[in-house]
């Protein structure tokens, strides 16, 4: 995972969105209307179809983005509907966050803190955090299932193509950002 820059709300989601969801939040319904739908293709261009968890790409025509909350509806029917509280992902790693708030928020984390491993395009807290740190990394990984082979198989649907010369480094910092910012990291140490 790497910091994804919150982006600032569209200038109609206070009507399509937060009026409606506002409206609906005040009837006491046990569900809430899903107006969050309404914004999705602005959530897609703003974040550039990336998913914020897994760091690739969404294909269009898929089916596959989703409005994830990130502090859960069903916790905190207030953000319900409001945009500061949404991440653009993929449907399989919004299914598997689902409720947890275990999950760090890729809105708040520095770069850094996750690592990837390129020989096997595997997740690890990057060495020398605190224990606390690296356990909040490691539950995130855990949570999300960024290491098993669905997940590394989207990796490596980007990184294998580049690495035989057929993906150009500006496309893999565009379809698969986590792996291009690796390859940044162990192709061009720091200098000393």
């Amino acid at each position: 995972m790497i910091h994804v820059e919150a982006q600032p709300e569209p200038d109609d989601f206070d009507e399509l969105v937060r009026r409606p969801g506002r409206s609906a939040l005040e009837t006491r319904r046990p569900e809430l209307p899903p107006y969050w739908r309404a914004c999705l293709p602005e959530l897609r261009r703003r974040y550039r179809d990336v998913c914020a968890y897994l760091c690739v790409f969404i294909p269009p025509g898929t089916g596959a983005p989703s409005t994830e909350h990130f502090a859960p509806k069903s916790k905190n029917r207030e953000l319900a509907y409001e945009w500061s509280n949404y991440r653009l992902v993929c449907t399989l790693m919004n299914a598997r966050k689902r409720e947890f708030e275990d999950v760090l928020d890729p809105f708040e984390i520095p770069d850094g803190l996750f690592e990837l491993d390129l020989s096997f395009l595997q997740v690890t807290p990057s060495p020398g955090l605190d224990q606390p740190a690296r356990e909040r990394v490691q539950a995130t990984i855990d949570r999300l299932g960024l290491n098993d082979q669905e997940c590394i198989d989207a990796r490596a649907v980007y990184y294998n193509p580049f690495v035989e010369g057929q993906l150009t480094l500006e496309l893999l910092d565009r379809w698969s950002p986590f792996v291009a910012r690796a390859w940044r990291v162990q192709n061009n140490p720091p200098q000393p």
